[in-house]
């Protein structure tokens, strides 16, 4: 771990993944607050658990639609929350969303990938003191959301 200035990190990661979401025809928008503050963490694994949750944003977001990137202090911890308009998850998929090898419905999936994106993100998350957190309905797109700690 070591002191990270979030909003910069933030800029810098999310640039090749802002690039590859336009690349597929989505919209991007970001709302990053200028005043997060620094906090003790492991980029290169909190940057993982963000990396998985972009790409699945952009894997089931069809073309045409949008991701959203926010960044917030609230109270005594960071939320850093990715949403999009792709299809969304079923709620009887979604207690098992966390589960090792869990890759929904064939008809709703990818036909690549194991199953263990969401649950290496919860696991760095929860490394950090965090939470990773989701809500999602069908048809009306996903919200993940990490909450991380101001102190460690």
């Amino acid at each position: 771990r070591r002191a990270t200035a979030l909003a910069g990190w933030l800029e810098e990661l999310l640039g090749p993944w802002r690039e590859a979401a336009r690349a597929k025809g989505l919209a991007w928008h970001e709302l990053i607050s200028p005043s997060l503050p620094t906090l003790n963490v492991d980029p290169d694994r909190l940057a993982q658990a963000v990396g998985n949750l972009v790409s699945n944003a952009i894997r089931y977001t069809p073309s045409g639609g949008s991701i959203t990137v926010e960044a917030e202090s609230t109270g005594d911890r960071v939320a850093l929350r990715f949403r999009d308009t792709g299809p969304g998850i079923d709620p009887q998929d979604q207690p098992l969303l966390f589960t090792p090898f869990f890759r929904g419905r064939a008809g709703r999936r990818f036909p690549q990938g194991m199953g263990l994106g969401l649950v290496i993100a919860r696991d760095l998350v929860a490394a950090h003191g965090g939470e990773l957190q989701v809500q999602s309905a069908p048809g009306l797109g996903s919200d993940f959301t990490i909450w991380l700690p101001l102190s460690s």
